[in-house]
């Protein structure tokens, strides 16, 4: 079993999009996936035809629950989700204090599934730089969504010379960055994504172009590749998710893991190490 925490130090990137969509692409791929949504806007079951008014979740039962498989639900074969939910300031506050207990997060998480060529992916609040986030040091890849903007731009020099939990990620192979909503239509559009690709290029699991498919997928409460398949955003996923892939094979009783490659290395979006 493998967790992945996607993960930005600013909202509206685009974590939750990611995720439930790279989920889509890896079960496709033969992986048993779990989603599992942390952020209190509760909008990850959204993306899989459950209502807005639909409020089960994590959250609201959290403390008396110790063990969430109860609370997954099933959008797909092969394909869990456990949303957050809607619960009061009071139970969110408890909620917020409990992942800051060490292990804790990652022990319930980890409980979800423990067969092998199962991949949970978390879609994680904002985790501002000056604040440490415990899932970080325990995911077994980090996956940095940023969006490629002038914001976003502004803080590389500060994500570069992060101490604590994301540098350690960084040094132990486990950081990787997804560069959402690229736009080429201008000039300066341009130049700030190719900036941010080179920049990035040696830890870049992958990059999304701009589509407005993706907001009528969403609108429609589908996945994209139910949606739009052969959209521009879903060739990019796709390409996403197939890198990570590559870095968690699929094992199989008996043969070597598909698609090994060197230990420690993450492709970039052409798939290079």
């Amino acid at each position: 079993m493998t967790l992945i925490n996607l993960f930005s130090p600013k909202g509206g990137v685009g974590c939750t999009t990611l995720c439930a969509n790279l989920g889509v692409v890896l079960q496709q791929l033969g992986y048993r996936v779990v989603l599992v949504d942390l952020d209190p806007q509760n909008a990850l079951h959204l993306h899989f035809h459950f209502p807005a008014t639909d409020e089960r979740g994590l959250v609201d039962r959290f403390d008396s629950v110790s063990d969430w498989q109860d609370l997954l639900m099933d959008p797909a074969e092969g394909l869990e989700l456990l949303p957050f939910g809607s619960a009061s300031d009071a139970q969110r506050d408890r909620f917020m204090a409990m992942q800051h207990f060490p292990g804790e997060l990652s022990r319930r998480l980890r409980a979800l599934a423990q067969e092998p060529n199962t991949l949970i992916l978390v879609d994680a609040n904002v985790t501002p730089l000056r604040k440490a986030s415990p899932l970080i040091d325990e995911a077994d890849l980090n996956l940095l969504v940023l969006m490629a903007d002038a914001g976003c731009v502004a803080m590389l020099p500060r994500l570069e010379a992060q101490e604590g939990s994301l540098r350690r990620a960084g040094g132990e192979g486990r950081l990787g960055y997804l560069i959402n909503q690229i736009d080429t239509r201008s000039r300066l559009k341009h130049e700030i994504a190719e900036l941010m690709l080179a920049r990035l290029s040696p830890l870049l699991v992958g990059s999304v172009h701009r589509d407005e498919a993706i907001a009528e997928a969403l609108a429609e409460q589908r996945s994209l590749f139910e949606q739009a398949p052969f959209s521009a955003a879903a060739k990019d996923i796709g390409e996403a998710a197939r890198a990570l892939a590559q870095r968690f094979p699929l094992r199989f009783s008996g043969l070597p893991p598909t698609g090994s490659r060197r230990a420690g290395s993450i492709p970039n979006a052409s798939g290079q190490p």
